[in-house]
């Protein structure tokens, strides 16, 4: 299954007060590992619960010298999280659009407003969120090659599975 580039794998989750999402995606990763013991799997969440992508990156390659780092969103589907946020932080070129977020010409004119804003406020704000070095936790540092893949998406097994949910209801 795996090619000759030492690999981990992370499993993506959104991140949320409540365990719940916890439980599943710590699940997940112990199937993993049951089926495919010498594959270093950990799981982290892309915001509000610890550990962060960047510390599982970290956690990940600490004893690995990993060479590759594939990371599965478990999302159903694309939205700005994946398209946007996660390859942000992973730093990774996205093909992500502003413009394909609705109403079209909107977004040029918030953008200005919120340059005019942000000079009332002192540029520390404006500038904070892009060129800020100082922010180790926002960026993941890894020398290997980090591959995201899609989300779930469309798929029958999913099907299935909500066909199940709706039988168990009826």
């Amino acid at each position: 299954m795996m090619s000759d580039k030492k690999t981990g794998i992370l499993l993506l989750s959104h991140g949320s007060r409540l365990d719940d999402g916890e439980e599943v995606i710590k699940a997940y990763k112990e199937m993993y590992e049951k089926e495919f013991p010498e594959i270093p799997v950990e799981y982290g969440f892309m915001e509000i619960r610890k550990p962060g992508i960047p510390e599982t990156v970290k956690k990940l390659n600490s004893n690995n010298d990993l060479e590759r780092i594939i990371v599965v969103p478990v999302f159903v589907a694309h939205g700005l999280h994946t398209k946007r946020d996660i390859p942000g932080i992973l730093g990774i070129e996205s093909d992500f659009d502003p413009e394909s977020i609705g109403g079209h010409g909107h977004h040029h004119h918030h953008h200005h407003g919120h340059d005019d804003h942000d000079h009332d406020h002192g540029h520390d704000h404006g500038h904070h969120h892009h060129h800020h070095h100082g922010h180790d936790d926002e960026k993941v540092e890894f020398d290997g090659e980090i591959v995201l893949t899609d989300p779930l998406g469309i798929d029958t097994r999913l099907y299935e599975i909500i066909k199940d949910r709706v039988s168990d209801a009826l």
